[in-house]
């Protein structure tokens, strides 16, 4: 890798960045993609707007009015956040996508893909009658020139996500990617071959992230073997050009985006929507009132304005989303209205991690014993999201919720819904500490206001078990500074999938990529497991060597790393090196007059709005 690309430990940068910013926010979900307003009564008497109907010749058109934060670009290999994320999801496509944030894949540009015998070659097929924004046509060299930027331009973010994570067999020397070598070839002008150094189960659900997006061949020339029609900084901030829905139209840094419908997209009939509007709002106070004011068709209601007692469930569904509505609204042009509401457990975890060198497994296991995450959720997040045991959400658990559940009341050793202080004052006290013998913890959380009252509440519950806590609010660059440079005994972040599996969070607690000293910057947390003389750190490390020789989309290699995946999580409840403590749920609230498909567990960031519509198709 080139020092431009993200590292699987810089990854966890950005979407931890991500992740605390919607703890704070207490948003609607997935930055920006949850905001808005236009009003009506709610639908009462059961949530008849689910399934979402399809509009009818009046009830299209009309532009969706929302609320996202600060923009940097719209290039899909360069773009990091979710405010850039949900327009780009709208402008470009790849070869598989989320239906509507949906876990499961679809084929998008894809026609149909086959796989040979050893999970390794990939042959793909594109949809006909597909063409750019820009009137140009897709082609198979269209896909390799826009996978060869992912894995060379200067302007990649997530290199990784194609020469490690879905792993295309390619070349290096000295450590590099040598440019031009990705297996990915065009046979005909609608058909490709992609080749895998190794199997890799969770291949489509790669290729469904927005880095893998299609674009015209040639069209920025930041690679070898192109001039560019254009710069990149044009491309990714005048004038991308993708396959999607919605076609770019402009956008003024800091104040707004805009796009409109594609009249030549090639899913007939859609969009509904004639445009997208997203006004840029960074402060929470302000987006609410925006919203409440009916100047957005999704409502921005921060956890400081959140009211649990105005939501009420009517349906909820198989794969644990709530459906209803919320209210009455309390201020605003809205005020003493009600609104629609939908709830989606989404795969994003938030632990407090402790390096194994500097605080000792007592230590972790009192604060593992003194937390109630009960009590947290209640207290902190206002009962929005949902108690976490285990790194890997419920929704990705072997064997889902209902084994997830289980699993925990049957095994958890540190209580349920319980604050334990007399058993984590004699953990302490089986290994030598007392009133005249305290330990001294430093928790570096995050700056933000949920993440200080979590570590606050820990440190108030540890002070009876002889553990004297210091919360120093730190920045997300020093949290990574002085992790880089072993310097963190406790500190605060989330991981958010990049593809639903428990081996994407597994990553952050497996011992041997946890060695800051070895890995530096690469290491998936700076906990350094790997130096902690345990039987559950043999167990741990044993089980991620399992699931890295397991890696095939076959039943039995699941089987097998699904039971790996279990005892990961089991020996870190015994070391205690992730202390987790909450799943975060996202909602999105809206006025009546908008039609939107509930989303699901991978975000309404990856959510396309083709068939969002409004009654009447009106603004």
């Amino acid at each position: 890798m080139t020092e431009n690309d993200l590292s699987r430990r810089s990854f966890l940068k950005a979407t931890g960045g991500a992740a605390a910013a919607a703890t704070v926010a207490g948003c609607t979900g997935d930055g920006g993609d949850g905001d808005g307003g236009d009003g009506g009564d709610g639908g009462s008497g059961g949530a008849e707007w689910y399934p979402v109907p399809e509009p009818s010749e009046g009830d299209t058109g009309g532009t969706l009015q929302l609320i996202n934060s600060t923009i940097t670009t719209f290039d899909p290999i360069q773009n990091t956040d979710t405010a850039g994320g949900v327009v780009i999801r709208q402008l470009f496509e790849g070869l598989t996508k989320y239906p509507n944030g949906e876990p499961k894949t679809e084929n998008s540009l894809a026609s149909d893909i086959s796989v040979s015998e050893d999970f390794t070659t990939y042959t793909v097929t594109l949809k006909d009658g597909v063409t750019y924004h820009d009137g140009s046509e897709l082609t198979a060299s269209d896909v390799v020139y826009s996978w060869e930027r992912l894995a060379q331009s200067e302007n990649s973010n997530r290199q990784y996500f194609i020469l490690d994570s879905l792993g295309v067999a390619h070349e290096t020397q000295d450590g590099n990617y040598v440019p031009g070598s990705i297996a990915v070839e065009a046979t005909s002008d609608s058909e490709l071959t992609i080749e895998l150094s190794e199997p890799f189960h969770s291949s489509m659900e790669m290729m469904a992230y927005s880095s893998f997006a299609v674009i015209p061949e040639g069209v920025v020339g930041d690679i070898e073997g192109y001039e560019g029609e254009m710069s990149q900084s044009e491309f990714a901030t005048a004038n991308p050009s993708g396959t999607g829905p919605f076609q770019f139209v402009e956008w003024t840094e800091g104040d707004h985006a805009e796009i409109e419908a594609y009249g030549d997209y090639h899913v007939d009939g859609r969009p509904y929507l004639d445009g997208i509007y997203w006004a840029i709002i960074e402060e929470d106070q302000a987006s609410y009132t925006y919203s409440t004011n009916k100047n957005s068709d999704f409502l921005a209601i921060p956890t400081s304005k959140y009211d649990k007692g105005q939501v009420t469930v009517q349906q909820e569904t198989d794969d644990g989303k709530k459906l209803g509505k919320y209210g009455p609204l309390g201020s605003g042009e809205a005020s003493g209205e009600e609104v629609r509401y939908s709830q989606s457990p989404t795969l994003l975890t938030y632990y407090i991690a402790f390096n194994a060198k500097q605080a000792p497994k007592p230590v972790r296991q009192a604060a593992a014993y003194v937390l109630n995450r009960e009590e947290v959720n209640q207290s902190v997040f206002k009962e929005r999201f949902q108690p976490g045991y285990n790194l890997t959400p419920p929704g990705i658990y072997p064997g889902g919720a209902s084994a997830y559940n289980s699993d925990v009341e049957e095994n958890y050793p540190y209580g349920v819904g319980e604050t334990r202080i007399d058993d984590a004052k004699q953990v302490m006290e089986d290994a030598g500490y007392g009133p005249d013998n305290t330990f001294d913890l430093t928790i570096n959380a995050y700056n933000s206001g949920a993440f200080q009252q979590l570590a606050e509440g820990l440190r108030d519950k540890l002070s009876s078990a002889y553990v004297n806590v210091t919360v120093e609010p730190t920045d997300f660059s020093t949290i990574i500074e002085k992790g880089n440079n072993g310097n963190l005994q406790c500190y605060t972040l989330g991981w958010i999938a990049d593809w639903p599996a428990p081996d994407n969070f597994l990553q952050l607690m497996a011992p041997s990529l946890t060695d800051v000293d070895e890995l530096g910057s690469s290491a998936t947390t700076y906990t350094d497991w790997d130096d902690a003389d345990t039987q559950a750190r043999r167990d741990a490390q044993a089980a991620w060597e399992k699931i890295q020789n397991n890696q095939a989309p076959t039943d039995e290699a699941q089987q097998a790393r699904d039971e790996a995946a279990v005892t990961m999580e089991q020996a870190n409840w015994e070391d205690v090196i992730l202390l987790n403590v909450i799943h975060a749920s996202d909602e999105r609230f809206w006025y009546p007059n908008t039609n939107v498909q509930p989303f699901g567990s991978m975000g309404p960031s990856r959510q396309m709005h083709d068939t969002t519509w409004k009654e009447g198709g009106g603004n």
